[in-house]
C-alpha cells in the first residue's frame, strides 16, 4: 500500500498501476455536474480556467451528511477532457465504467475508494447558490482506494466490498 499526503505529484501519479492500493490524506475537489457544465460555460465565453482545479483529485457527485455521494464515471464521461484540460492530476470515481482514452491520453489516473467518503470538513469555493452542488474543497484521511484505470490506460474491473 502505497501513503499519499496532499499535495499530489503527477510523477509519483504517472507511476502508479493498475489495482495499487492508496491511502490519501489530503482535500478533494469535489464538483457536480452543474457546476462543471457552468465552469465550462464561463470559460467559453469569458476565457477563465478556474485555478482550484489545478493539480487536484477531483470527483463527481455531491455531499450529503458529511459523506460524498459519488457518481459513475459514466455520469461525466464527456466533462473528462476539460477536466485534465483545466489541470486536474486524477479522478475518484464510484466505478471505472468508462474509456480509457482521456487517462492515457493526458497520462492520468482513475481511482475508485474502497470504502465510503467520509468528510473530515469541507468549504465551498465557488456557485454557493447550487447548495449541495456548489464546487466544494473537502478534507478526508486515510481514504483507501484503487487505482482503477493508470496513466497508460491500462484497466481492469476493479470489485471493491462495501
Amino acid at each position: 500500500m502505497l501513503v499519499m499526503r496532499y499535495p499530489l505529484s503527477l510523477n509519483v501519479i504517472r507511476r502508479l498501476k493498475v489495482s495499487d492500493l492508496v491511502k490519501y490524506t489530503g482535500r478533494i475537489i469535489l464538483l457536480s455536474r452543474s457546476a462543471f457544465e457552468r465552469i465550462v460555460t464561463y470559460e467559453k465565453a469569458e476565457g477563465l480556467i478556474p485555478e482550484y482545479m489545478n493539480g487536484e483529485l477531483i470527483c463527481f457527485g455531491s455531499l450529503q451528511n458529511n459523506s460524498v455521494q459519488l457518481l459513475g464515471a459514466g455520469d461525466y464521461e464527456d466533462l473528462l477532457e476539460k477536466c485534465f484540460l483545466f489541470g486536474a492530476v486524477s479522478v475518484l470515481s464510484k466505478n471505472s465504467k468508462v474509456s480509457n482514452f482521456y487517462f492515457k491520453r493526458y497520462s492520468r489516473v482513475m481511482f475508485v475508494p474502497t470504502c465510503d467518503v467520509t468528510v473530515k470538513s469541507f468549504r465551498i469555493l465557488a456557485y454557493a447558490d447550487l447548495k449541495s452542488e456548489a464546487v466544494a474543497e473537502i478534507e478526508v484521511e486515510d481514504l483507501l482506494m484503487r487505482v482503477a484505470i493508470d496513466s497508460k490506460g491500462s484497466t481492469r474491473a476493479v470489485e471493491v466490498d462495501r
